[in-house]
């Protein structure tokens, strides 16, 4: 027998602002819930509440670098007795507000986190691709290339920040080694061009 939060939002989902919501259940705790769910990703959780015979509707936002806060993430409460018609209303009035107008905001700020995550991971591949020998070392929270080989310069790590910001480390043994390996990585940046959302060409560089 579906469970009651599962029968409530099965009851609401047809009576949802805009259709096509659809149910899904889920168990957390070994609590049986259910997901009101949107194809633009939007998703709403009915939970059991604390307190006996009511359920708790909240909503639910994916992963992301938005700065998100308590008034971002409404929830409500109400009786299981009042049957699906008044979820949908307490989600269409006290949830769909808030997380309508910042749900749009979340997503954008996931695509711009990837496309900067993208162009580090090229620059990070360019380097590589000049430099023989040289690696990527780590990938988060950004990209990481190093050479390390004994000589003049024993090792160089630069770490792609992205927004035209990068840290460069050489380990040397003389200044004059370390000036050549400095211009040479400048020339790498020069033939990049910059991504669409860097704020500046700037590069800071530190050596020791």
């Amino acid at each position: 027998m579906p469970s009651i939060t599962y029968q409530l939002a099965a009851e609401a989902a047809p009576l949802m602002p805009g259709g096509g919501w659809t149910v899904r259940a889920y168990t957390v705790s070994k609590e049986e819930c259910a997901a009101l769910e949107h194809p633009d990703g939007r998703c709403i959780k009915i939970s059991p509440a604390r307190r006996e015979g009511y359920v708790r509707a909240r909503v639910a936002y994916p992963d992301t670098s938005y700065h998100l806060t308590e008034a971002h993430s409404p929830r409500t409460e109400m009786r299981a007795g009042r049957g699906g018609r008044a979820l949908e209303e307490a989600v269409r009035t006290k949830l769909l507000p808030v997380y309508d107008e910042t749900y749009p905001k979340v997503l954008a700020a996931n695509e711009k986190a990837r496309r900067h995550a993208e162009a580090r991971a090229a620059l990070a591949g360019r380097l590589v691709a000049v430099v023989p020998g040289a690696e990527v070392i780590r990938s988060e929270p950004s990209p990481t290339v190093e050479y390390r080989k004994r000589g003049t310069i024993e090792r160089v790590t630069a770490q792609v920040l992205g927004d035209g910001l990068n840290i460069v480390t050489f380990r040397y043994v003389d200044d004059e080694a370390t000036a050549a390996a400095m211009k040479a990585y400048g020339d790498v940046l020069r033939r990049t061009p910059p991504g669409p959302d860097d704020r500046s060409d700037s590069t800071r560089e530190d050596a020791r």
